[in-house]
């Protein structure tokens, strides 16, 4: 784990606990085992701190959950199915996580974290719609994004149980549960109904998608830089892979789409060198390129 990790771990324990504004640098330094102005060299903030708990936690989520996507020996049932399981036991894992989220400290910090609660939000939702989409078919498609608000919020009950009220649930029996209930509020809409969310009261969160590959990139950027992270703290030396790294890097920056062939090139260079967390880069690469 980079020293970078063990701040955001440490803050997010602190900021659960104590709540944000009561929680001083001084004290994620000492939770973190560091000086307080070597924090600094980390973090700019307290705030900017914030804004990467929430990213750090729910890109690596994402991650996973387009990893379950590749997978073509699942149906789109056990796909979701597999994928919310995944979401259950990485927020049971990350327990602070779910107390900071539901104890609406997220929302109070700035404006740029209230934004990136927001697109989280969306995200999600528009995970979940085309999932239930995927798996019921066009009869659902009209009444997806109140199934897809119905299932997040039964879920969060269910997280707010184990994760605020320390209730012992087995985990593992969530996902397929609430799946159950799912199949029976479908079942139990008809055409004689109209949808309570339609496209133009959702068109904020549904407008989203429109920045599919501004996310994409970042998330790509994101996972470069994480390298260079662990790069820097294990072998400053390594003057050929950085090199390497930052050209990459370059490319998802630029306005243009980024040319497949050098990624590709660069890609292959940077596997014979056994590159640390270079798995998590070629699947964010893929993803990016197939859509």
């Amino acid at each position: 784990m980079s020293r970078r990790e063990e701040i955001i771990q440490a803050a997010t324990k602190l900021f659960a606990q104590k709540g944000y504004y009561a929680t001083s640098m001084q004290e994620i330094a000492e939770q973190s085992g560091m000086a307080k102005g070597s924090i600094y060299n980390y973090f700019k903030s307290k705030e900017e701190i914030a804004v990467c708990i929430f990213r750090y936690h729910y890109e690596k989520l994402f991650r996973k959950m387009a990893e379950v996507n590749e997978d073509e020996t699942l149906s789109p049932r056990e796909k979701f199915e597999k994928q919310l399981s995944i979401q259950i036991e990485e927020f049971y894992r990350h327990k602070e996580l779910v107390q900071m989220h539901m104890g609406e400290q997220a929302v109070k910090v700035n404006d740029e974290v209230h934004h990136l609660v927001f697109l989280i939000r969306a995200k999600t939702l528009n995970w979940y719609r085309q999932a239930i989409q995927d798996i019921y078919g066009e009869r659902v498609k009209n009444f997806a994004l109140d199934c897809a608000t119905i299932l997040n919020g039964m879920l969060k009950e269910y997280m707010f149980y184990m994760a605020i009220d320390q209730k012992e649930l087995q985990v593992t029996k969530v996902a397929p549960f609430l799946l159950r209930r799912l199949d029976a509020i479908v079942e139990s809409m008809t055409e004689r109904e109209s949808p309570l969310l339609t496209i133009e009261i959702m068109q904020d969160y549904l407008g989203v998608e429109k920045t599919n590959e501004q996310t994409k990139r970042q998330r790509i950027i994101d996972c470069i830089d994480e390298i260079l992270e662990t790069l820097e703290e294990r072998d400053r030396n390594e003057s050929d892979i950085i090199r390497s790294l930052e050209m990459l890097k370059q490319e998802f920056s630029q306005k243009e789409e980024a040319r497949k062939f050098i990624v590709e090139a660069l890609l292959l260079y940077l596997e014979s060198l056994q590159v640390p967390l270079l798995r998590e880069l070629k699947a964010a690469i893929q993803h990016y390129f197939r859509t």
